[in-house]
């Protein structure tokens, strides 16, 4: 399985929680993680807009494709066999819009809102 690349937003509390939960659970090291909260972080470097990759999770395969929302966690979940089998839901033409829905109510409107993390080297880093 190739590698994924996630982008995770490391002054969130609850991603920052989230995106190490699935890194400890990472035995194969298949998931490699950048904190777009980095001082040093630049969208415009992986073809990416700011605004875009602050809204929703995005994670880039090792064959140059963007996973974006839902379809991020679903390509996480694959990675990881505690939770390969759950996988497929994600992914449910039937789930989907509701996931879908709960998903952007999520980033548009809780997210924004959760407390942020003081991190003291500029980056937060897992």
């Amino acid at each position: 399985m190739e590698k994924l690349t996630i982008f995770y937003d490391g002054s969130c509390h609850l991603c920052f929680r989230e995106v190490s939960h699935y890194f400890r659970k990472d035995n194969k090291k298949l998931l490699v993680g950048i904190d777009i909260s980095s001082s040093d972080f630049s969208a415009d470097k992986y073809g990416l807009e700011n605004s875009e990759v602050n809204l929703h999770m995005h994670a880039l395969d090792e064959s140059a494709k963007f996973y974006i929302g839902i379809d991020c966690f679903a390509e996480i979940w694959k990675r990881l066999p505690v939770y390969n089998k759950l996988a497929p839901a994600l992914e449910s033409q039937a789930l989907r819009p509701l996931l879908s829905f709960g998903y952007n109510t999520f980033a548009k409107h809780i997210r924004p809102r959760l407390p942020k993390r003081k991190c003291d080297s500029g980056t937060c880093d897992i």
